[in-house]
């Protein structure tokens, strides 16, 4: 306490004067409107401008958790969305169903459940392109599990370990898949020759096919997709090899080198209908 009193009447003059000038301030910005409304203003601005900086700041740190949870409600919808065409594609047109009855209907198990993951590693090495996961077997991930992204199909769940999972994409020479037009019930072969990360080809439609650029090229019989997920768009006229069949280029609706955010599709039906095919095949 005596070392406080020393400092204090040591330093009193100094103690004194920033006293005097804090009154002298306060007597000139309450006594005149004009520097009262210098002084708010310019403390709006700081205070608005640290406010800015904090809100940056923390919103750079929790834009991780931000993701995760939209990719979590992301996952909820698609869910509801693919039950909705469900329900909605079972109706005939004398059903009395309503999108009200639908939701209120609670103990509807949906088939398409939806695993959000990130993206950790994409490899473009070549031919041999392979997308790693952050999910794997402790989250529900599985092997031939199908993966899109919010703008279409990304690929198939190739191999998974406790906590990853690794994917074959659309481009690469392995995928396949069965596709049609949007307006067509003629089905053709989705594949990737290799030559651009942004085109893949579909193969085998009949000659007699009609199609035009920026045409809509969805998903069709699937043991892992639902029907009628946009893998992209006709963009050209293609080689074919056989003239009973014509091929054509597609725009793949997925872009692979922004790619970030995928769900994994887990389809409740899927393992029982992998043992009845594989039965009839012995």
């Amino acid at each position: 306490m005596r070392n406080l009193f020393n400092f204090i009447i040591r330093n009193s003059h100094w103690l004194v004067a920033i006293l005097l000038v804090a009154f002298s301030f306060y007597l000139v910005f309450t006594h005149n409107s004009y520097q009262r409304s210098v002084y708010l203003t310019s403390a709006n601005r700081v205070t608005g401008w640290l406010y800015t900086v904090s809100g940056d700041v923390s919103s750079f740190f929790l834009l991780k958790r931000n993701n995760r949870e939209l990719l979590e409600r992301n996952a909820q919808l698609e869910q509801e969305l693919y039950a909705l065409r469900d329900r909605l594609g079972n109706q005939s047109p004398t059903d009395s169903f309503t999108v009200e009855a639908f939701i209120a209907d609670t103990t509807a198990v949906p088939q398409f459940t939806f695993i959000p993951a990130e993206v950790v590693n994409l490899s473009f090495s070549g031919v041999n392109n392979f997308i790693t996961i952050n999910k794997g077997r402790n989250q529900g991930v599985k092997q031939d599990m199908g993966v899109i992204s919010h703008r279409g199909v990304v690929g198939v769940v190739s191999t998974v370990s406790a906590n990853f999972a690794v994917v074959i994409p659309v481009i690469n020479p392995k995928f396949r898949l069965s596709v049609r037009l949007k307006d067509s019930d003629n089905n053709g072969s989705l594949s990737w020759n290799g030559n651009n990360i942004r085109e893949a080809q579909v193969q085998e439609l009949p000659r007699h096919e009609t199609f035009n650029n920026g045409d809509t090229v969805l998903t069709s019989f699937s043991r892992i997709f639902p029907k009628n997920l946009v893998i992209g768009r006709v963009s050209g006229l293609g080689e074919s090899a056989d003239d009973n069949f014509v091929t054509f280029n597609l725009e793949l609706a997925t872009d692979f080198y922004t790619l970030q955010d995928v769900l994994v599709i887990n389809d409740r039906y899927y393992e029982e209908q992998n043992a009845l095919e594989e039965k009839m095949k012995q």
